[in-house]
């Protein structure tokens, strides 16, 4: 294996192209077993990989872990133990949680790994010139695990630090096809355009921007006197529809799929809804992201 070995820029890394198993006798520590560590601690070891994960004493989660068949210890044991540690904790307790259980426990030339780029792109954990990582699988950790049980997978963005010594890549590679984000596609990306891009689509859309839409459709409906069951219905529960329409055909196949009156009606009516006033906020929301 070339030890400069990078994955392909005009394509997606598939699991053919990943240069041999770097991971084969080393031990992963997943620090946290919240729904995306559960996901990827349980699709390594099915993957053949050594797996610990690193809990606080007594939490309810080491207990599952334990349930589930993977030896746990507190994170700073675990950490010591590994040669690869992946950072599986919130956002906002990551850096207390490093600082104090992880980083004075690191042995030299152990590789860090991440979900979500937060973290390093805006400098709460800082990995020097250790590997480090980015493996952000394109689905919620449940979704995950279930593809990769059924054969499959989910896309995954992946990323390195820029100084992260020779190597890297292919161990990013490597991990990325034992959690299974190579039998969707792994995408190659950075720190900080994984995090800004995956900040600003839960705010401005799947989490915020949609679910206000949702809300304000249906009240509007009910307080026109239309039955609560209708406007559910036809404001919410269809939404899962349509969007397994676009994601199947995209958006203009699902526009060819549904009836002529729906089409019109969106085409004509959406940009009315999302107009430049929205989109100028939206850029505000960006402008936040983006300056941290």
């Amino acid at each position: 294996m070339s030890a400069d070995w990078q994955p392909p820029v005009d394509r997606p890394l598939e699991e053919a192209d990943v240069p041999g198993d770097v991971l084969a006798g080393r031990t992963v520590a997943v620090i946290g077993y919240g729904t995306m560590g559960r996901a990827q601690a349980l699709n390594l070891r099915d993957s053949g990989i050594a797996v610990r994960v690193g809990a606080r004493p007594g939490s309810p989660r080491g207990e599952l872990a334990r349930e589930e068949g993977l030896p746990v210890d507190d994170p700073a044991s675990a950490a010591a133990a590994a040669q690869v540690v992946m950072l599986m904790l919130p956002d906002e307790a990551m850096a207390s949680v490093f600082a104090r259980d992880i980083a004075p426990y690191l042995t030299p030339g152990t590789a860090l790994g991440f979900a979500h780029g937060f973290a390093v792109a805006f400098a709460q954990i800082d990995p020097g010139t250790r590997p480090c990582f980015l493996v952000a699988p394109k689905a919620q950790g449940d979704l995950l695990r279930e593809a990769y049980a059924r054969g499959g997978g989910v896309p995954g963005l992946l990323a390195v630090t820029d100084q992260s010594p020779p190597g890297t890549w292919a161990l990013c590679a490597a991990y990325a096809r034992a959690v299974g984000c190579l039998r969707g596609g792994g995408w190659r990306t950075t720190f900080r355009a994984e995090c800004v891009a995956d900040q600003f689509g839960e705010q401005a859309v799947l989490c915020g921007g949609v679910i206000e839409l949702l809300q304000a459709a249906f009240q509007t409906l009910v307080a026109r006197g239309h039955d609560p069951a209708n406007a559910y219905f036809e404001c919410v529960h269809e939404l899962k529809l349509i969007t397994d329409l676009v994601h199947r055909y995209g958006v203009d196949g699902m526009r060819r799929r549904i009836s002529p009156t729906a089409a019109y009606g969106g085409l004509t009516r959406g940009p009315r809804l999302i107009d430049a006033t929205v989109r100028a906020r939206m850029a505000e929301l960006l402008d936040e992201i983006e300056d941290g």
